[in-house]
C-alpha cells in the first residue's frame, strides 16, 4: 500500500532576470521546471509543483506562493532546507507549510498584488530591479490616473489581444497606489487576478503620465475604449510578485497597509 501523497504550500523568493517566468516551458528556463527538477532530485518523478498564477519573462518574486505534492515524510523545515540546496542561487524557498489535501495555489488564491519600482536617478547596485527613468515625474498625476484604475474594469487596452479572444479582460482591481522615496516612484497594485503584461502596460502609461504627454482623461478612455498600447510596456526587471491571498482577512488587512516598502535597498 503506498502512502497518499502529502501537500505543502510554499513561499518563494526569486530573481526572475534568467527566465521565462513561473511557467514550465520545453525549451526556456522557467521558475516552475526549476523547482521540479530539485523536487524530483529529492523525492523521485512522482511530484507535482503549481504556482499561484504564471509571470511573464524577467519578473521577479517577493513572496510567490506554490504548492508541492510528493510522497514524503520529511517535515516542512526539512523539505524546505533540502529544496534550497538544490535550487539555483536566485531561487529560495522562504517557508514550506503543510497544506490540507485540498488546498491549491492557483484554484484557491482570491488575490495577488505586484510590485513595481522606477528609479529617479541611475542606480548601480539595484538596476537589474528597476526601471530607470531620467525624466522629470510628477507622482501625483501618477496617483491620479493610477485611481481610475481601481473597481471592476474591462482591461483589453493593457493586454495583447490573443489574450483576450482566450479569457475575459474583465479584472478586479482592489487597489492602485503611488508611493515615493528619494530615489524610487513605487507602484502597487492589487487585483483578483492580473492578464498577460496587464500590470507592466499599467506601469508603462502611468510613466507617460508622469512625464506629461498622456492626460488622465486618455487613460479613462483606454479603459472604456480599447486601443492598442504596445508602445507602453514597461521592462520586467522591475516587477515583482508581491503576495497572493487566500484569505478575505489577510487581504482586507493587506489593502488597509498604507506604507509601500520597496523590495530592496
Amino acid at each position: 500500500m503506498h502512502s497518499h501523497p502529502k501537500r505543502f504550500k510554499l513561499a518563494l523568493e526569486f530573481d526572475g532576470g534568467r527566465y521565462s517566468g513561473w511557467q514550465k516551458q520545453d525549451d526556456a528556463k522557467s521558475i516552475q521546471g526549476s523547482v521540479l527538477k530539485a523536487a524530483a532530485e529529492l523525492f523521485g518523478e512522482q511530484v507535482d509543483v503549481q504556482g499561484s498564477g504564471r509571470t511573464d519573462t524577467g519578473v521577479h518574486g517577493l513572496r510567490f506562493v506554490a504548492h508541492l505534492e510528493a510522497h514524503t515524510e520529511h517535515s516542512p523545515k526539512e523539505i524546505g532546507d533540502r529544496l534550497n540546496a538544490l535550487l539555483p542561487k536566485d531561487i529560495a524557498i522562504i517557508e514550506c507549510k503543510r497544506a490540507g489535501a485540498h488546498f491549491h495555489a492557483r484554484h484557491n488564491c482570491i488575490g495577488r498584488s505586484y510590485l513595481y519600482q522606477i528609479a529617479k536617478r541611475k542606480l548601480a547596485l539595484g538596476r537589474n530591479f528597476v526601471w530607470h527613468i531620467p525624466d522629470q515625474l510628477h507622482a501625483g498625476f501618477m496617483q491620479e490616473a493610477a485611481t481610475t484604475m481601481v473597481g471592476m474594469h474591462d482591461f483589453t487596452s493593457f493586454t495583447d489581444l490573443q489574450v483576450v479572444k482566450k479569457k475575459s479582460p474583465l479584472v478586479m482591481v482592489h487597489k492602485a497606489q503611488i508611493a515615493e522615496t528619494e530615489d524610487l516612484i513605487l507602484f502597487r497594485i492589487v487585483g483578483s487576478h492580473f492578464l498577460w503584461k496587464m500590470v507592466r502596460r499599467i506601469v508603462g502609461v502611468l510613466a507617460e503620465v508622469g512625464k506629461g504627454p498622456l492626460t488622465v482623461a486618455e487613460v479613462l478612455h483606454f479603459l472604456e475604449t480599447p486601443v492598442v498600447l504596445k508602445e507602453y510596456t514597461a521592462p520586467s526587471q522591475g516587477l515583482f510578485f508581491e503576495r497572493a491571498f487566500y484569505h478575505q482577512e489577510e487581504l482586507d488587512g493587506f489593502l488597509a497597509e498604507e506604507t509601500v516598502l520597496p523590495a530592496f535597498f
